[in-house]
């Protein structure tokens, strides 16, 4: 509530007459010495009053899910099980996107934009706030998925534009929070022979997988931790990164209602087996942003997430589209002067070299990191 500013002066007035603990009876100002001081002092009350309600304010440049590796316990939103569903767990209470929404044609269908065979690009509007959806839909016939480390090149912690850059990404997104030594995965990582964590994570439901020892198998995709299967599904995968659930394959919600607001990246699945890089750049709630992805017209299956807050990262490299988006923090900015994030771990899409696609007759879009 807003304060009123006599009630600040006078707040400002107590607290500096309390301070200074004056005695009527020994100290007199006659009217002309009170008036010489009245400027400094009212001087002293604003700066009092423009000071009060920072007070009140804290700035938090990451968001609370950071798990406790030491008891698997962390504030968690798998924490609702198929045997003890959150209370909330399902999308009724969101409202459905309309026709004409942003991002919705007048069929209430996802206006994909093709940027490239098997890439599209979507933004969104949520819910009928500001907020926006940037959306990637990506074929995994069409394109590869890697994971670059800098514990698997030993080199530091990069932009998601240079990431790009050095492994000619045609997408990328983050690909898990990391723990105090800049570099470490929260949870189990691998690619091919390197580990970047070994540790499966019991509280984490889902695992990203791509390079599929067999044909048989999809060639990239998000498994569940509810399919009893799971332990031996990703030993046939030579990528890997495990990470939260939002939402499970059953499309129910598994992250309580209720936290910090913060960016927002996340990976999913949807119904036809295609990759979503997902982003959110506007500060919004975990679970509010789940109910959107539900309601949207995009079919979202298991949905993985990856990061929050100024870290949140989605990058477009394609012939068409050159765009890098970041996550919002106030007090990071203030601090760095810099809105891109340097990660250590980054999940990229490249397309298979069987599939190149000629240049365009015009120049890309440039880069650009719009604002919400």
């Amino acid at each position: 509530m807003r304060t009123p500013f006599e009630s600040k002066t006078s707040r400002c007035a107590d607290r500096i007459s309390a301070a200074l603990s004056l005695d009527s009876s020994r100290v007199r100002l006659t009217r002309p010495l009170a008036r010489r001081h009245r400027a400094p002092l009212r001087g002293l009350i604003l700066l009092c009053w423009l000071l009060l309600p920072a007070a009140s304010v804290t700035a938090d440049p990451a968001p609370v899910l950071v798990p406790d590796m030491t008891t698997d316990v962390p504030p968690d939103p798998d924490a609702a099980s198929p045997d003890r569903p959150s209370s909330a767990s399902g999308p009724e209470n969101a409202p459905l996107p309309t026709a004409g929404q942003r991002g919705v044609d007048r069929e209430g269908r996802a206006a994909w934009t093709m940027l490239e065979p098997g890439l599209a690009f979507g933004e969104f509007q949520l819910n009928d706030s500001e907020a926006r959806l940037t959306a990637l839909r990506i074929d995994p016939a069409r394109f590869d998925f890697l994971l670059c480390t800098s514990s698997q090149d030993g080199g530091p912690a990069r932009s998601l534009s240079d990431w790009g850059e050095q492994y000619d990404l045609t997408a990328a997104i983050n690909a898990s929070m990391y723990l105090p030594d800049g570099s470490t995965s929260t949870g189990y990582m691998r690619q091919g022979g390197h580990l970047n964590n070994k540790r499966l994570v019991q509280r984490f439901g889902a695992f990203f997988v791509a390079g599929p020892d067999s044909p048989d198998l999809p060639p990239a995709a998000i498994l569940d931790r509810d399919n009893p299967d799971w332990r031996q599904s990703i030993d046939h995968y030579a990528l890997v990164v495990q990470n939260y659930r939002m939402i499970n394959a059953e499309r129910r919600i598994l992250w309580a209602p209720g936290g910090p607001l913060y960016s927002i990246s996340a990976v999913a699945q949807d119904g036809g087996g295609q990759i979503l890089f997902l982003h959110c750049r506007a500060p919004v709630e975990a679970y509010a942003f789940a109910q959107q992805l539900l309601h949207l017209p995009l079919d979202v299956r298991t949905v993985m997430y990856v990061e929050g807050g100024a870290q949140a990262g989605l990058l477009v490299r394609s012939a068409s589209l050159r765009r890098e988006l970041a996550g919002s923090h106030a007090p990071s900015f203030l601090v760095t002067g810099n809105l891109k994030a340097v990660l250590p771990n980054v999940l990229g899409a490249r397309r298979k070299a069987a599939a190149a696609v000629p240049a365009p007759d015009v120049p890309p879009a440039e880069w650009s990191t719009p604002s919400e």
